[in-house]
C-alpha cells in the first residue's frame, strides 16, 4: 500500500471511530496536507511563538467560511457539514500570519487582510490533550473578499467574531488522566479488524484519493484531491459516514461500492490473472467548488484489504 492510500485509511479508521465533525476539523488540517503543496505556498513551519489565529463566518450557499493560519501560510477553508457529512474546499496561500494581523492573495479568488482587537474582558483558559492554552476572543476588522469557482461561494466581509490561541503549560494531571478502562477501549477500537478499498491517482501535481472502508461500528466514505495554481494550493476533501461499504467475491477479485450522497454513482474493482488490477466506473463526488468529481479511471492505483 502506497504511504498517500495508508494515510487516507488511518484518517478514514477515525473519522468511524470519532465522528465526522471532530476528524475533519480545521486543527487536523496540518496533519493531513502534504509537505510537498507545504513547500509550494511558503514552507509554512510553526510559527514562534506559536499561536492560531482564525475566524469564521457564514457565506453564500449554505457554506461556512474559516480563516486560520498555518505557520507562514493564510488558509481559507469553505465547508459545509452536518453529523454525516462534511466536504470542504480548502485554499492555502503564502502571506502575513502574525498573531494579529491576517492577510493573503488567493489568486484569482480573492484576498483577506484583517486586523484582531482584543475585547475587553475576553480571555479564556481550556485544556487539550493535557495542553493549556489560552484564548482571546476578539474582532478581526479589516476586509474578505472572495469568490469560489464558478460562484459556488462569495463572501464581502469586513467585521467577524474570533480569536487568537497561545500555549499556556501543562494542564493539571486530573483535567486529562486517562482511565485504564478508557485506555483499554482505545486500543481494543484502533485494532478491531476493518475491511477497505482504496483508489489513488496522480496526474503532474495533482492527486486524487478514494477510500471506503467499513468497520463493526459502521462505514465511511473519504474522496481526496489536491492542486496547485502557482503559489496558491487547493485540497478539496467530502468524507459521509453510514451507508452500505464495498461487496467484494470470496476470491477478492471483483468488488463494487455505491456511496450515498455527496457521491454518485459506482465504482467497479476487477483483479486481472497477471497482479493488476482495474477501477472503473460513473463514480464521482461533489466537491465545493468541483461537482461531479470522477474517482475512478485508468490512471487510478486500487486495492482491497480484507481481513480473514
Amino acid at each position: 500500500m502506497s504511504r498517500r492510500i495508508a494515510s487516507i485509511a488511518v484518517l478514514g479508521l477515525l473519522l468511524i471511530g470519532r465522528g465526522t465533525q471532530a476528524a475533519a476539523a480545521p486543527a487536523l488540517l496540518p496533519q493531513i496536507v502534504p509537505p510537498r503543496l507545504l513547500s509550494e505556498v511558503g514552507k509554512p513551519v510553526p510559527p514562534r511563538p506559536l499561536f492560531d489565529s482564525s475566524f469564521t463566518a457564514s457565506a453564500s450557499g449554505g457554506y461556512k467560511v474559516k480563516v486560520f493560519t498555518f505557520g507562514s501560510a493564510v488558509i481559507l477553508e469553505v465547508d459545509r457539514r452536518d453529523r454525516r457529512r462534511f466536504s470542504a474546499a480548502v485554499y492555502l496561500a503564502r502571506g502575513v500570519a502574525v498573531p494579529r494581523r491576517l492577510q493573503a492573495t488567493f489568486g484569482n479568488f480573492g484576498k483577506v487582510s484583517m486586523r484582531f482587537r482584543p475585547a475587553k474582558n475576553g480571555g479564556q483558559s481550556l485544556c487539550r490533550f493535557g495542553e493549556r492554552l489560552s484564548r482571546r476572543h476578539g474582532t478581526y476588522v479589516g476586509e474578505l473578499d472572495f469568490k469560489g469557482e464558478d460562484g459556488y461561494v462569495a463572501i464581502d466581509l469586513h467585521r467577524a467574531k474570533g480569536s487568537i490561541v497561545t500555549p499556556a503549560g501543562r494542564c493539571p494531571r486530573s483535567r486529562h488522566h486517562l482511565t485504564r478502562a478508557a485506555a483499554e477501549r482505545a486500543i481494543e477500537a484502533l485494532l478491531e479488524p476493518a475491511s477497505g478499498l482504496a483508489a489513488n491517482a496522480r496526474d503532474g501535481v495533482a492527486t486524487t484519493s478514494f477510500l471506503s472502508i467499513k468497520r463493526k461500528t459502521g462505514a465511511a466514505f473519504l474522496a481526496f484531491h489536491q492542486e496547485t495554481h502557482g503559489k496558491l494550493a487547493i485540497l478539496r476533501v467530502a468524507i459521509v459516514r453510514g451507508g452500505k461499504s464495498f461487496h467484494v467475491n470470496e476470491a477478492v477479485t471483483t468488488a463494487g461500492v455505491s456511496p450515498p450522497p455527496p457521491f454518485h454513482g459506482t465504482g467497479r474493482y476487477h483483479a486481472e490473472p497477471d497482479g493488476t488490477s482495474t477501477w472503473s466506473g460513473p463514480l464521482s463526488v461533489d466537491f465545493p467548488g468541483a461537482p461531479r468529481f470522477p474517482l475512478t479511471g485508468p490512471d487510478f492505483e486500487a486495492l482491497i484489504d480484507v481481513p480473514f
